[in-house]
Order: structure tokens, then C-alpha cells, then sequence
């Protein structure tokens, strides 16, 4: 009977759906375009050395990170949010489709001025795309959705990445591969800004805000971009920033390999025929998720956070066993990369849902635009600073001596993510018991207004 309750209770329509699936989905394929396909083009086409990647992600995540104080700000202040997605959207994909004018294969001395090209651009991108999809569209996902339904709409959510990875991947990924040439590259990027383009032109037509949100200007806006990283606001809505650490822990865990991954699997695994692999291990990780994550919807999410930490400690380690395989048994090395990957992204994927859907229960009413910027500081503004800053001490450490254009990716990335995760075990104790009380208070006060 409760399930059934709950279950009419988090009922959303078709028409939210829609549009939480197509900028969720769109929105992401650009983000991949950003998080993996800018570190590949710096990699491949501008310098193999560390501190060009760890540039290019830590100044992105500071931009986007101040222009998602400012867009909730703005989202709150105005009480809209669509305007922001659907437009922000449409010039998204114009500053995607302007780094098919950026010239590739430097000499040595140009490659310092290509580095800090690439990098001003992509702060651009990111802080366009954060407006849009961190700020606005995240603001909206909080309120359509509900207590009864946000553990399945944040794990759908948290897929979208995978989802946005095996359309990238799966279709264009030859352009950016190590044969790729200029014309290949700048094709990817004009088809990589035509989809959230046109996705925020349907989007005008497709999405609503929801009825009774009303502007709100009774503080000043330094105020309200300010709002979330008070240390006022943080003792007033503790639980609400354990929430977010957890997902910061798992977050910095992922970010130490997954901007060199696709070099990983391709220079030093040395696997060329890649996609069928990492399109299955998108595949199963997202597949798996979602059924967990509807577990989580019908029995709570108390029991699920230690056995996600141990899954992906041990996805990780598997992932690190594939270099004892590399050259002597690829039959192993597959199996290794398939399971481990499984495993280390599926349990990436389920954090976000346990975490990021308590994160938004607390949420006080009202304040659901101003609340976006502490999540993205600690989504992403502190995952891309250090674990970049965790990648390059690892990458320098394993290749002494050697040039940058000669640098291998080592496997050791994953050992130092493996035990970075293990410290979710701390915010995760806290949240697995206070979450459960909060769930049921809040799954209450719905059965009263419904």
C-alpha cells in the first residue's frame, strides 16, 4: 500500500519527462564534449603533458562554478527557468562549435599560447553551459520533482553522462581518435554544437516551469549569490552539506582517471578496436544503475551506501589488475577493463543518485536556485581542481624523464581512486541514518497535500 502511495505520489508527466530527458541528455553530451573530448584534443592535438589537462579542467570548474552562483541567483530572483535553459542552450552550441577554429599541432613554441587558447574558450563554454544546465535546468529538476521520486530521477539523471558518452562515442569518436585529422576534429565539433542548439530551440516549444514559482528579490543579489557558501547558511542546513560532501569524495575518486580514460584504454592498454568494450560497459553500468536506483525509490536508501562504496573500491582495483595483461593475455585485459569499468561507473552513477537526491530533500523551499552553487563548489569545483592535481603527481611520478610527447597514462590512477572512495565512508555514515528520518517527514507532508 505505502509503495503504491509513493508511487502515485512521485508521478510525473509525460511532458516533464520529456524534457527532463532531452536537456538532461543533450546538456551532458556536451558536458562529455567538455570533460573528455577537450582533454583528448589537448592531449592529442595541442600537448601530452599533465599541467595542459589539469589547466584546462581546475580553470573550467572555477568559471562554471561562478556562473552557477550567478545563474541560481538569477533563477530565484526572476522565478524562471526556462528562458535560461532553452536560450542558454542555443548559445551553448555556438561556443561548442567554435573550437573547430582553434589550429592544432603547435610547434614547441606556440604550444604555450595553444594551451591558454584552449583554455579561455573552454571557460567560456563552461560558464554558457553552466548558466543553463547547472543553474536553470538543475533549479527546474528540483521543482518537478519530489521526495517520492527523486532517487529514480536523479539515478535516470546521473546515466544521462553514459548515455551522452555512447552517443559521442559510438558515433563520432573516429573523429577524434589518434588518426584523426583537422577535418575530422573540426567536423566533431560543429555536430557537437548543433545539439544543444537545436535542443534549446525544441525546448522553447516543450518545456514549462512549474506553476506557483514566484520571483524573489527580498535580499540583494550579492546576497543571494553568496547565499549558499555562508557559513550562517551551512550551520542551518548541516545535513544538506554532508550530502554533498559524499558525492564530493566520489567525485574527485572519478575525476583522477576519467580525463585520460579513452587514452588510457587506447595508448596504454593499447586496445584499438575500443568501442565494443566501452559501449558495453556504458551499456551495463547504466542499466544496472537504474535498477538500483528503483530499489532505492520502493526501500529507501539507507542500505545502499556501503555496499556502492565497496563495488567501486573494487571496480577500481580490477581496473588496475588490466596492466598486469597488457601484451600477454588480452582475453583477461578485456575482462578486467569490462567488469571493472561496470563496476566503477555504475557505482559513480548510484552515488550521485543517493547523495545528490538527499541533497535536494533538504533543500529549503524557496531557496532551490540559490542552493545550486554550493552543489556545483563541491560537484565540481573542488573534484576538478584535485583530482586533476591527484592525476598529474601520479602521471609525473610514473614517467621520470620521460618527454611529454612519449608520456604513457599509467594504470596507478585507478589505485589512487580506489582509495579516495573509501573515504565516502565518513559522510556516508552520517547521511544513511539522518536521510531515512528526513524521507519519511517528507513523504508525510506530501500524503497531506495530496
Amino acid at each position: 500500500m505505502m509503495k503504491t502511495k509513493q508511487g502515485s505520489l512521485g508521478k510525473m508527466s509525460k511532458r516533464t519527462w520529456v524534457s527532463m530527458v532531452l536537456f538532461g541528455l543533450i546538456g551532458q553530451i556536451a558536458w562529455v564534449v567538455e570533460n573528455m573530448y577537450f582533454s583528448r584534443f589537448m592531449q592529442n592535438e595541442i600537448t601530452r603533458a599533465p599541467y595542459a589537462t589539469t589547466l584546462l579542467v581546475a580553470f573550467s570548474a572555477a568559471f562554471a562554478t561562478l556562473a552557477t552562483l550567478v545563474g541560481g541567483a538569477l533563477c530565484d530572483r526572476t522565478g524562471k527557468r526556462k528562458i535560461f535553459v532553452c536560450w542558454g542552450y542555443v548559445v551553448w552550441g555556438f561556443t561548442i562549435a567554435a573550437f573547430s577554429l582553434v589550429p592544432m599541432k603547435p610547434s614547441a613554441e606556440k604550444v604555450l599560447p595553444m594551451v591558454i587558447l584552449v583554455v579561455a574558450m573552454d571557460c567560456i563554454m563552461s560558464v554558457i553551459g553552466s548558466i543553463s544546465n547547472d543553474a536553470a535546468y538543475n533549479t527546474w529538476v528540483t521543482d518537478v520533482s519530489n521526495t517520492a521520486n527523486r532517487a529514480r530521477v536523479d539515478t535516470i539523471l546521473a546515466i544521462m553522462p553514459l548515455l551522452a558518452m555512447a552517443v559521442v562515442f559510438g558515433g563520432f569518436d573516429s573523429l577524434t581518435n589518434a588518426d584523426a585529422t583537422v577535418g575530422d576534429w573540426q567536423k566533431f565539433f560543429v555536430i557537437m554544437g548543433i545539439m544543444p542548439t537545436v535542443g534549446g530551440v525544441i525546448g522553447l516549444f516543450v518545456m514549462k516551469d512549474k506553476q506557483g514559482i514566484t520571483a524573489n528579490k527580498e535580499n540583494s543579489f550579492i546576497n543571494d549569490f553568496l547565499y549558499s557558501l555562508k557559513p550562517s547558511t551551512i550551520k542551518q542546513n548541516k545535513m544538506l552539506y554532508v550530502c554533498l560532501s559524499g558525492f564530493t569524495v566520489a567525485s574527485i575518486s572519478y575525476q583522477v582517471y576519467i580525463n585520460y580514460l579513452f587514452n588510457i584504454v587506447e595508448g596504454t592498454l593499447k586496445i584499438k578496436d575500443y568501442i565494443i568494450p566501452v559501449g558495453v560497459i556504458m551499456i551495463l553500468a547504466a542499466a544496472g544503475s537504474v535498477i538500483v536506483s528503483s530499489a532505492m525509490d520502493k526501500r529507501g536508501k539507507r542500505g545502499f551506501y556501503y555496499p556502492t562504496i565497496i563495488a567501486g573500491f573494487i571496480g577500481c582495483i580490477v581496473l588496475y589488475c588490466a596492466k598486469f595483461f597488457i601484451g600477454k593475455n588480452t582475453s583477461m585485459l578485456l575482462v578486467c577493463l569490462i567488469v571493472g569499468g561496470v563496476l566503477a561507473m555504475g557505482v559513480n552513477l548510484v552515488m550521485a543518485g543517493l547523495f545528490t537526491a538527499s541533497y535536494r530533500d533538504y533543500i529549503p523551499k524557496g531557496k532551490e536556485g540559490l542552493f545550486q552553487g554550493c552543489r556545483i563548489v563541491m560537484y565540481v569545483l573542488i573534484p576538478m581542481i584535485f583530482g586533476p592535481l591527484f592525476a598529474q603527481g601520479v602521471i609525473n611520478a610514473m614517467n621520470k624523464g620521460v618527454a611529454d610527447s612519449d608520456i604513457v597514462y599509467p594504470m596507478e590512477l585507478f589505485l589512487v581512486s580506489a582509495v579516495i572512495l573509501l573515504l565516502c565512508f565518513i559522510p556516508s555514515g552520517i547521511v544513511r541514518n539522518e536521510q531515512a528520518r528526513k524521507h519519511e517527514e517528507l513523504m508525510s507532508e506530501l500524503e497531506e497535500n495530496n
